[in-house]
């Protein structure tokens, strides 16, 4: 069952007459991610063979679907987890298109606190990237590619003795929640051949709905949270989103009423890449509350 919560209100893009400010200045918590445990690990390798769906969609356009291989990356993690060494629910962690700053690690802990192994995914520094949110950053790291990413840290924590193999979920932010996207179809875990995680968690993610087919079947729960002025990633394509996945799908979306993009970043208030940045305390304690709701009832 697809559940929309709130009444989605129209959301106009205005043009912004402003000096663009680069985001790194907005962040500078240095050094981040201490108490925990740098590990190394790899993407997950994935030989591209189109789903039914995908070659349904090819043949109603005339196209020729091909075999594709991305081979693996060799990636960097922090590891946090809470004390003792019995096998504990975890969650692989992905960062915004800035690459990791404070607030994955206020993700980290705040997961932690409630009992998660967390596995944060840097995308970015193995692959010699800092910043994909426009052009400055000079190369772009594909969210497909962060899907693999993922699924990579998931097969990772399987090997922990103090993880639950069968409760591994995934929380993405900006760029980070858009790979969400990717992960939660159903034909990513079936290209693997691995099973799906238990549940999904997208904040302000670019939501896109395919014409005319609409959006991929999934196979994992999930919540996406939003903010209602977010022009950057509008909330309306969630809704969208939300409202043409197959029946049987089970998918959240809250729009926060008045909340911009990265609306749970502590004392933020910038433009980035011409898009309004900025902190919400009522949406943030929200979405915190109803992240840890949602991971209860699944995990």
């Amino acid at each position: 069952m697809t559940v929309v919560n709130d009444m989605l209100r129209t959301i106009t893009t205005t043009s912004l007459l402003v000096t663009i400010i680069f985001i790194e200045n907005a962040f500078g918590a240095d050094p981040i991610f201490t108490d925990t445990e740098v590990i190394e690990f790899d993407s997950a390798p994935y030989t591209y063979t189109p789903s039914p769906f995908k070659v349904k969609q090819a043949k109603k356009q005339g196209k020729t679907l091909e075999v594709k291989i991305e081979p693996s990356v060799s990636l960097k993690g922090y590891l946090a987890r809470p004390a003792g060494e019995e096998p504990r629910p975890a969650i692989v962690l992905l960062h915004a298109c800035v690459g990791m700053t404070e607030f994955d690690e206020m993700w980290s802990k705040r997961l932690v606190t409630w009992g998660y192994v967390v596995l944060s995914v840097d995308s970015f520094t193995p692959r010699g990237v800092k910043y994909t949110c426009d052009s400055r950053g000079g190369s772009y790291v594909r969210t497909w590619a962060r899907a693999l990413d993922a699924y990579g840290a998931k097969r990772y924590l399987s090997t922990r003795s103090f993880v639950d193999p069968a409760r591994i979920a995934v929380l993405g932010r900006s760029h980070g929640g858009t790979a969400i996207m990717e992960i939660i179809k159903q034909s990513t875990a079936e290209g693997l051949s691995m099973e799906p995680f238990k549940a999904a968690i997208a904040f302000y993610p670019l939501c896109s709905v395919p014409e005319p087919f609409g959006p991929e079947p999934i196979n994992t729960p999930i919540l996406i949270l939003t903010g209602e002025k977010d022009s950057w990633q509008p909330a309306e394509l969630c809704a969208q989103y939300a409202d043409k996945l197959p029946p049987g799908s089970e998918t959240t979306l809250k729009v926060f009423a008045g909340a911009y993009h990265g609306f749970d970043e502590t004392g933020v208030d910038i433009i980035d890449a011409g898009y309004i940045i900025r902190y919400d305390p009522k949406a943030a304690a929200r979405a915190s509350e109803l992240s840890r709701r949602f991971l209860e009832e699944r995990l």
